[in-house]
């Protein structure tokens, strides 16, 4: 679904991400994670098309995204999508939730957009991600912190996308919603067939959500493999240290 190949990025002559190479299999989650200015959030940025690469390639479903000239070549509309770290900051408050999920069928065909702009698809979608139909109208202030991700999703996934990128998606939430939305984000995906790319450096997390993972240090990936083997057996030193770390998220129940 996803290849990343020899991915680096410098801000200023700093180095933010350095040659970094990974592979994500459709339906997959894969994690990537590392303490705060490891670099998670610029691959996701610039995988997304946020920020350009300094150097190396991104295919998505073998298409190149970034060319030769620093050019972002977007995939088909709808096709890949994000949920940010903060639903206050990322959704305007100045639109209705009815504006802020429907904001990304502006790309799509007129048909398609005709299809997913009727109130019943509408109703659908919101209940599909635990919310009302009488919230469409209504404004992100009126709204917790975990009904807030819950709309991002709603707009994410409003395109029937294939790939999601979430960066943090419940770092900024209490413990008991983050249990929610997690196990919203595992049936979405299932009934969906989607994969993710899953950022976050809060270890249980990861461990709940991911297949496989990444383990980002100063840019570099120094360490990745299947889940639960690099949790049982990690090889490097950083990797035990982060793992070590205690979670904020102790147990998620399925439901």
């Amino acid at each position: 679904m996803l290849t990343i190949k020899n991915l680096s990025k410098q801000f200023d002559g700093v180095i933010a991400v350095e040659n970094i190479s990974i592979s994500i299999k459709r339906g997959q989650t894969y994690g990537l994670v590392g303490e705060s200015g490891s670099g998670k959030s610029t691959i996701g940025n610039i995988t997304i098309g946020l920020l350009e690469p300094t150097s190396g390639t991104i295919k998505f479903k073998e298409k190149e995204l970034w060319n030769k000239k620093g050019k972002f070549i977007r995939p088909p509309a709808g096709m890949m999508q994000i949920v940010f770290q903060d639903p206050q900051s990322s959704l305007d408050v100045r639109f209705t939730i009815k504006d802020i999920v429907t904001e990304p069928l502006r790309a799509l065909p007129k048909q398609m957009q005709k299809e997913k702009f009727s109130n019943e698809y509408l109703v659908q979608l919101m209940r599909r991600v635990g919310m009302n139909e009488d919230h469409l109208n209504r404004y992100p202030h009126e709204f917790s912190g975990g009904q807030r991700q819950r709309i991002a999703i709603a707009r994410a996934i409003i395109t029937d996308p294939e790939f999601i990128i979430l960066d943090e998606p419940t770092s900024a939430l209490d413990v008991s919603v983050q249990a929610q939305i997690l196990n919203l984000l595992k049936q979405l995906q299932k009934e969906m067939k989607l994969t993710y790319l899953f950022i976050s450096h809060d270890m249980s997390v990861i461990r709940y959500m991911c297949d496989e993972i990444g383990v980002l240090y100063r840019g570099r990936l120094v360490e990745e493999g299947e889940t639960e083997k690099l949790f049982l057996s990690p090889q490097e030193e950083y990797t035990k240290r982060l793992f070590s770390s205690l979670p904020r998220l102790s147990t998620v129940k399925e439901g």
